[in-house]
């Protein structure tokens, strides 16, 4: 079915924008004029929305405080229309807000819940579309919400653990960044017309630092345009499909970083999988959805060759051991659930698997980083006080000397 974009004004004169699914533009005039709306302007834009730019964004968070109560509304019995209409009044959330009464319209004008649903994907992921669908037909709605709610809460755990492991180290690596530019910049500089006009032979180690110094103070801008120029660079390559695929390729060789990189992944392949599957999802379907919603490209490929390996009739297993990314307890794990025909409950239990040592992982990575951090910053400021120091020991002793 079509989708429209329309705008609307209602009996008091209110605007109304929204995204309707209907046959045509008179289907489109009719189902408005039952929700006493009058039709100003329509445009079909097929699968693409027009999104406006800088919206706010939906938090997980926010999500799961929708999802919650409308699991509950939905258990009790409490129509759609109504159950959406009620929540939608009490989301502060403009965006939400305005989606869910789009969908509140949308079903309202005889579309599925699904179907409404997915007309806002940057609000709504795909696989709650996913799910949500497979639990309209298979009857279990009310269950299809209550794996959601489960789900997108490990998801917003697992976001806080890594943002909590995360702030120490990027502060420290932060303060060590500024620290050094200030040194060099503003500091040191200032002691080069002292050492300058002693007419001493300075230590080697002086001479490195004056060097660099006078470096970042002509050229400190110069500097920071390269920076700048390169970090641009680096995101406008990103945004290509092989540049993606490469430095997320990269991501997972970084000591230390890329083991906990694959590790997060497996983990979301996990939990993704399992969550579709439970709710009735095809796997080959399953896994063409979870291959758009894993972060690194290179997973995402590893989960596109599993998908066509199945297709072409062979295992999941098979092809997640030949890709070499996915741990052999895991890649063990899903061949027991395929031969026994519980791959779903499987992956649930590799899922727990990751919940407990993921933190553990984090916490071991970071407590290597730290130290190396630390150790950095006191190398640089040492070697940088014991530089001056050896000068201005060079320079009391001459000054001896003469005297």
């Amino acid at each position: 079915m079509p989708r429209f974009e329309y705008q609307a004004v209602d009996d008091y004169g209110q605007m109304v924008r929204g995204t309707l699914l209907a046959h045509d533009e008179r289907a489109l005039r009719e189902s408005l004029a039952g929700m006493v709306l009058h039709l100003l302007s329509a445009k079909e834009c097929g699968e693409a929305l027009s999104i406006p730019l800088f919206r706010k964004k939906v938090k997980t968070e926010e999500l799961i405080q929708f999802t919650f109560p409308f699991r509950t509304m939905v258990a009790a019995g409490v129509p759609l229309v109504p159950a959406l209409g009620d929540l939608a009044d009490q989301i502060e959330n403009p965006v939400l807000k305005d989606a869910l009464q789009d969908v509140r319209r949308n079903l309202q004008s005889g579309a599925g819940l699904s179907d409404a649903f997915a007309l806002h994907p940057r609000v709504f992921p795909q696989l709650y579309v996913s799910v949500l669908r497979a639990g309209e037909t298979t009857g279990n709605l009310a269950e299809s919400l209550s794996d959601l709610v489960t789900f997108l809460t490990w998801q917003e755990e697992l976001s806080k653990q890594v943002k909590q492991a995360t702030y120490y180290p990027a502060s420290v690596l932060s303060a060590v960044g500024a620290l050094i530019f200030l040194l060099f910049a503003f500091v040191f500089p200032r002691f080069l017309a002292i050492f300058k006009a002693s007419r001493v032979e300075l230590p080697l180690p002086t001479r490195a630092v004056i060097a660099v110094s006078e470096f970042f103070r002509d050229r400190g801008v110069l500097i920071l345009a390269v920076l700048a120029a390169a970090v641009i660079a680096l995101n406008l390559y990103r945004r290509t499909e092989a540049g993606r695929l490469r430095t997320d390729g990269w991501k997972l060789r970084i000591p230390l970083i890329g083991g906990l990189i694959r590790s997060l992944e497996v983990s979301r392949f996990c939990h993704f999988l399992a969550s579709l599957l439970r709710a009735g999802v095809e796997v080959t379907h399953s896994l063409s959805i979870v291959e758009r919603l894993v972060g690194n490209r290179a997973i995402a490929g590893v989960v596109r060759q599993a998908r066509e390996e199945l297709l072409a009739g062979g295992t999941l297993s098979t092809a997640l051991r030949m890709s070499g990314q996915f741990p052999s307890v895991v890649v063990r794990m899903i061949s027991v659930g395929e031969s026994t025909g519980k791959l779903d409950a499987t992956l649930e239990n590799a899922s727990q698997y990751y919940d407990r040592e993921i933190p553990r992982a984090i916490k071991k990575a970071f407590a290597v980083m730290e130290p190396l951090l630390l150790l950095v910053l006191a190398v640089i400021v040492l070697g940088a006080a014991l530089s001056f120091f050896l000068a201005l020991y060079k320079m009391v002793g001459t000054m001896g000397g003469g005297a």
